[in-house]
């Protein structure tokens, strides 16, 4: 006897499943089957247990039959090592980096960084959660120091080779862009570490300077880092020696935000037969203004070009930009009319509150609000009083959405319309560093302290940078984030089948609808067996006890 299962499709498009108990029989030399029983109707637990009867008729006994002949236990997860690994493939980042055993750790950094920001501590303790080594084929065991070494290895011999490989396997430009960030430390041991611009307005910490260089596909091919105090313009030069030396560019035109390019700069790159394309600054504007070469009332939403002297001035009005900033300046004054309204009902109920401390902190307050150029506070007895000029203010809110950008570029080399779209295009290095910043990356705080760290940390966050670019690419049509595509991939673990008999079989599940379209969306298959790497990775500083 056997079960035998069968599936039909009525013309009306309803299908109908049967499972019927049959059994075979001789006439003759024919051999024939019919049917015993239909048991279509029994639940499938009723009908496995008839069917593992009847494989085991001979040596089954009432206390043999077991339900449940193996368990499943769940494993470590697999689904989005593999999604990144793959790409990583892709972008040339595994080639790059070569199969040694740095290599393979420097994998895992750039992983870690992407799975969970943390510390290098914090890395090695991901390994009881993914199933990295198996996926990169690591074989060796580690700890925490040895991520450490591998920092130094990327710093010390493999940062620059790793930069110049990857822009070799990418085609031609001519516009880079470039700028300067800067994220804060933890801790005064950094040998970077030095008090500056600190942007992320942290009191108190020290900082080190970023420099990003990206192509004009928002590719980023180069980051540096430089001591705290550097100024921006400083780091400029070493730009220009990639491109000219180590990258080989012949034709470069260089994009940096306003303030990064004067006339030093100006100079290095005529040096290197290199152009620029920038902004001016407020006070550049106001001379420009002031010289006549451009004239406030030629602002408008159209683009406007002008020369003068070599250099081509490309300025309009920003009608969105300019209603935006007048809003913004009447609701901080409206701020600072409440607070002086504040302080003098405060001066009233209080006869010995100071006065003169109270105009103090409104003066202070409009400093900071960026109104005291035409708004000033006054005390008369132990009442504040605030005047407007109404003249300089309408000769502020002139400048409102005024913007010029310059280029050594003549006209038949590059359009006005493309010179503020390219300079439009820097935001793809503030979104870069929105996202080591603050979006997924998490470059701050950074705990390393020595150089060597702090370098091979920045490599560790471009690489991986790099990896979330080409997912968000290909995953934007999807209407997901990076994140929770990868949070829903984790779902994928590599699972155990542990038999009765003492077998074990390791199984990776299929994917869902979902997470199908994830792994298409990229152009790879799921995974379905990889070798497991049973390899043993420590911490050596355990968690402290709150005891």
């Amino acid at each position: 006897m056997f079960i035998s299962r069968s599936t039909s499709k009525h013309k009306s498009g309803k299908v109908y499943h049967s499972v019927l108990l049959r059994e075979s029989y001789r006439e003759g030399k024919t051999v024939k089957k019919r049917t015993v029983a239909n048991i279509s109707h029994c639940s499938e637990e009723e009908i496995n247990a008839i069917e593992f009867a009847l494989k085991n008729k001979k040596t089954i006994t009432q206390q043999s039959y077991n339900p449940n002949p193996f368990d499943l236990i769940q494993g470590r997860s697999i689904g989005g090592v593999y999604v990144l690994y793959s790409i990583a493939k892709q972008l040339g980042i595994t080639d790059v980096l070569g199969s040694s055993f740095q290599a393979k750790l420097t994998l895992w950094l750039i992983f870690a960084r992407i799975f969970e920001q943390g510390s290098r501590l914090s890395a090695t303790r991901l390994h009881s959660h993914y199933d990295i080594a198996s996926v990169i084929g690591l074989k060796r065991g580690f700890d925490e120091n040895d991520l450490y070494d591998c920092l130094h290895w990327l710093c010390e011999k493999n940062q620059n080779s790793i930069e110049d490989t990857l822009f070799k396997k990418i085609d031609g430009h001519n516009f880079y862009w470039y700028d300067v960030t800067s994220s804060y430390f933890e801790g005064t041991k950094n040998e970077l570490a030095a008090f500056g611009y600190n942007r992320d307005k942290k009191i108190n910490k020290r900082i080190v300077v970023i420099g990003l260089l990206c192509q004009d596909d928002g590719n980023p091919v180069s980051i540096e880092a430089f001591k705290g105090n550097t100024q921006d313009v400083e780091t400029f030069a070493n730009q220009l020696i990639k491109l000219s030396t180590r990258f080989g560019c012949q034709s470069v035109i260089l994009i940096c935000d306003r303030g990064l390019i004067k006339d030093k700069q100006k100079e290095l790159l005529k040096k290197y037969n290199f152009h620029y394309i920038t902004a001016l600054t407020m006070p550049q504007v106001r001379a420009l203004l002031n010289e006549k070469i451009i004239n406030i009332d030629d602002f408008t939403a159209e683009l406007k070009n002008v020369n003068h002297n070599n250099l081509r001035f490309v300025y309009r009005r920003n009608p969105e930009r300019a209603a935006e900033a007048r809003n913004q300046r009447q609701e901080r004054l409206d701020s600072v009319v409440k607070r002086v309204a504040k302080e003098n009902s405060y001066l009233i109920q209080h006869p010995k509150a100071n006065a003169f401390l109270a105009r103090t902190r409104i003066a202070s307050t409009l400093k900071t609000y960026y109104l005291s150029d035409w708004v000033k506070v006054r005390r008369t007895k132990r009442h504040l009083v605030l005047s407007i000029d109404e003249k300089q203010q309408q000769e502020k809110a002139k400048m409102d959405g005024c913007y010029i950008w310059t280029t050594d570029l003549s006209e038949q080399e590059i359009s006005t319309r493309e010179i503020y779209d390219r300079y439009k295009d820097l935001k793809y290095v503030e979104d870069d560093f929105r996202t080591f910043k603050t979006n997924f990356l998490e470059i701050r705080p950074i705990f390393v302290r020595s150089e060597k760290s702090t370098r091979g940390h920045l490599v560790v966050i471009m690489l991986a940078h790099m990896i979330l670019r080409r997912l968000r690419e290909k995953w934007m049509h999807l209407n997901k984030t990076v994140a929770e595509a990868l949070n829903e991939l984790s779902l994928i673990c590599r699972n155990t089948m542990n038999f009765s008999n003492g077998q074990k079989v390791d199984i990776i599940p299929h994917p869902n609808k979902e997470m199908a379209e994830l792994f298409e969306a990229i152009g790879i298959s799921p995974p379905k067996m990889i070798e497991e790497s049973k390899i043993n990775v420590v911490t050596r500083r355990k968690i402290r006890s709150c005891v």
